[in-house]
């Protein structure tokens, strides 16, 4: 950096996204190939003996000191901070069927997210819905999760084919240490800790006793210094307060196994990405009290003793509280839970003087945070205005509430798309068919389907979101994250002096404005784009068959799943009479609602290869996708197009007569058939899911519609 060129601070937020990490891989991986592209070329102008005025490129740093994520976010940060460290990594091109080549500059993060998690292995390969998580344990044993994590860390197991050692291990040389990394770079892994931290607030003026205001945070991180990754100096006056986990990236060299530091390095990536119940939770150990007693807060408030944020200090009982080495450990979910946006833990850390906000005005800026987020799916809005207040549809609502209401965040998201403000920027999907001015589709990334988890089902889907994450951020260097040299007679903080003339006039690293306070002018781009344009990928479909082969693992690990649950039933009558109502009442049911979800998602985002709803016109397409939802035995009109207004979040993107006009065509063509009527309007279903004969039968139809609460229409 030789510290004299000024310096441009960028912190990195990713938010989760299950297998819709993919895309957040992909960002990472083009963002740090551009920044290693621009740095190679001001070494060889260096060596070369240019002054920096003459360089072709800009000559001012960009250095990157935090990272913070959650979920899919953390798990890609983490593991990308290790791909950077394989000296041996080389650009890799995979030319996947469908999406095309795709050039991954870290192979490692390409394997972690596009090549390794898989909810089937055609060659018979540990994967999400394999058992051998359940095997060695004794009768009454829980089950770890609904998936089988073994594919993500076998701990304790000796393959070597699980993502955790294929991440982390067979670093046989290491790469320089990076001039736009830190050398002790901050790196925040969120987490959603089920035991709990107790606070308190006293109030000022309380009479004697001041019992104060308790309360649990359950929102928790893990705080690392990663060493060996960046040159750059750093020091945050917000940040280097807090104890933190140290480690640094050139301990893995040669690393035959996983040592202790690392395996706890593991356990917290995998604890920030332990989707609940899906994904087994992780404890997290070598907690302390003092971990909690020097946190700090990202609040905009001064204390009276002129600290960085109110004293607010936890609160453990016993002699827990007076032991600030007394070990607090606890297990933990997904961090995207509650914070599945860290972005505060990025912006403090970049502060000068927390808790004075990082500049805003274009001229003034020299740092941002710039968010990676996926958005799999955005939340159902119910149009509809459904006031059912029994105790079964609250329940039902429960969860989605507390974690919709955890995520909204609208003065940071504000902020983020504001035009105006140039201390946060937003990464988020954008895809267009190929050709000019093309509109942008409504479904971005492949991996969004069942709320992020269906990228799981092909690769193809994880590789074109891995390519689109290359290319959108692609397109953000270029057009968005860019800054005027000047304007009115005062230059730009840092890239007045970083672009000389020859840089300054080249039109590769100009952008036109879109701010209306500064018309009519170019703004320059923070990291030039010296790599070309990566290629869009292509939007990949997947054949019934695949479904099929899902479905049929999916029903050998749900029985393996029961059989292990059974155990943990005390009488042989009771294992006895809950086996027979699986077999016959239940395990069915499960497999078509699995089935049905799968198909009517990737019906609905155009990804089935079918003739019934592939390239159909948009009404069909999504009328069919409607007559697929496996919450309901027979659909009408009026029901599907409201269904289609809470999915689209709109009042209603299909009219009911264009749904009905549909509907009377499929039925005309025999590909569905008629149920009872509901409110006066005609019922239908797919002609494959008409119940069968023997399921109409009048004692066992009873039967069904007695356990299932009889027949859902809609």
């Amino acid at each position: 950096m030789g510290g004299t060129m000024a310096e441009f601070r960028i912190g990195l937020t990713m938010a989760g996204a299950i297998s819709a990490g993919a895309y957040t891989a992909g960002v990472f991986d083009f963002l740090m190939e551009s920044l290693d592209a621009w740095e190679e070329r001001k070494k060889a102008l260096r060596a070369a003996g240019k002054d920096p005025k003459d360089w072709d490129v800009p000559s001012h740093d960009v250095v990157i000191p935090v990272i913070s994520g959650a979920s899919a976010g953390g798990i890609t940060g983490a593991l990308g901070l290790v791909a950077l460290a394989d000296g041996g990594a080389a650009n890799v091109t995979d030319v996947v069927a469908q999406v095309g080549a795709i050039t991954a500059r870290f192979p490692r993060l390409y394997q972690a997210w596009v090549e390794l998690p898989k909810f089937v292995d055609e060659a018979g390969g540990p994967d999400l819905l394999g058992t051998d998580d359940l095997k060695g344990l004794k009768p009454g044993d829980g089950v770890p999760s609904l998936l089988d994590t073994t594919i993500l860390w076998d701990r304790g197991g000796t393959s070597a084919s699980d993502i955790v050692r294929k991440s982390l291990l067979g670093l046989a040389t290491l790469g320089p240490p990076r001039p736009y990394l830190t050398n002790d770079l901050h790196l925040y892994l969120t987490h959603s800790n089920l035991r709990g931290v107790p606070y308190r607030i006293e109030f000022v003026g309380q009479d004697e006793p001041r019992e104060g205001y308790a309360m649990q945070c359950h929102g928790d991180r893990v705080h690392y210094t990663m060493g060996g990754v960046g040159t750059a100096p750093f020091n945050s006056t917000w940040a280097t307060p807090e104890a933190t986990r140290f480690l640094s990236v050139g301990t893995l060299q040669g690393l035959p196994a996983l040592s202790p530091d690392w395996e706890s390095f593991a356990t917290a990536v995998l604890g920030t990405g332990a989707f609940p119940i899906g994904l087994k939770a992780r404890a997290i150990e070598g907690v302390t009290v003092n971990d909690y007693a020097t946190r700090q807060w990202p609040f905009p408030h001064k204390s009276p003793s002129g600290g960085l944020a109110f004293d607010l200090r936890p609160l453990f009982p016993g002699p827990i509280g007076t032991d600030k080495s007394a070990r607090v450990d606890y297990v933990t979910i997904d961090g995207g839970t509650i914070n599945n946006e860290p972005f505060e833990l990025a912006r403090w850390t970049l502060m000068d003087k927390p808790p004075d906000g990082n500049p805003r005005d274009p001229l003034e800026a020299d740092r941002a945070v710039i968010m990676v987020d996926p958005f799999p799916e955005p939340p159902d809005y119910d149009s509809a205005g459904n006031l059912d207040s029994g105790i079964v549809a609250v329940i039902k609502k429960l969860l989605p509430m507390f974690k919709n209401q955890a995520r909204f965040k609208p003065a940071d998201m504000a902020a983020a798309l504001d035009e105006t403000v140039y201390s946060r920027y937003l990464i988020a999907p954008r895809r267009r068919k190929p050709g000019a001015d093309q509109p942008l589709e409504p479904h971005a990334i492949a991996c969004g389907l069942l709320g992020g988890f269906g990228g799981f089902l092909a690769k193809e889907f994880r590789a074109h979101d891995f390519q689109l994450g290359r290319l959108n951020c692609y397109l953000f260097l270029k057009n968005s994250l860019a800054l005027p040299l000047s304007h009115g007679g005062q230059p730009q903080a840092v890239l007045a002096s970083g672009y000389g003339p020859a840089a300054a006039a080249d039109p590769q690293f100009k952008t036109p404005s879109e701010d209306p306070n500064y018309p009519n002018m170019d703004f320059h781009q923070i990291i030039p784009v010296l790599l070309n344009q990566p290629a869009a990928p292509g939007w990949p479909l997947v054949d019934r068959q695949v479904v099929e082969t899902m479905v049929a693992k999916a029903k050998i690990r749900a029985d393996a799943v029961f059989a292990q649950l059974k155990t943990g039933i005390g009488s042989r009558i009771g294992r006895f009479l809950v086996g027979i109502a699986w077999s016959m009442f239940v395990q069915g049911r499960v497999v078509e609602f699995v089935r049905w979800t799968v198909l009517q998602d990737l019906m609905r985002r155009d990804q089935l290869n079918d003739a019934l709803s592939f390239g159909q016109p948009e009404a069909r397409r999504l009328t069919v996708a409607g007559l697929a939802d496996p919450n309901y035995d027979y659909r009408t009109a009026s029901g599907i197009a409201a269904q289609i207004g809470r999915q689209y979040q709109l009042p209603q993107s299909l009219t009911i007569a264009r749904v009905d006009a549909e509907l009377q065509r499929l039925n005309l063509e025999g590909l569905i058939v008629e149920g009872p009527r509901h409110n006066g309007a005609q019922s239908f279903t797919l002609k494959e899911r008409k119940p069968g004969w023997f399921g109409q039968l009048p004692i066992f139809k009873q039967i069904g519609e007695w356990i299932g609460g009889g027949p859902a229409i809609d």
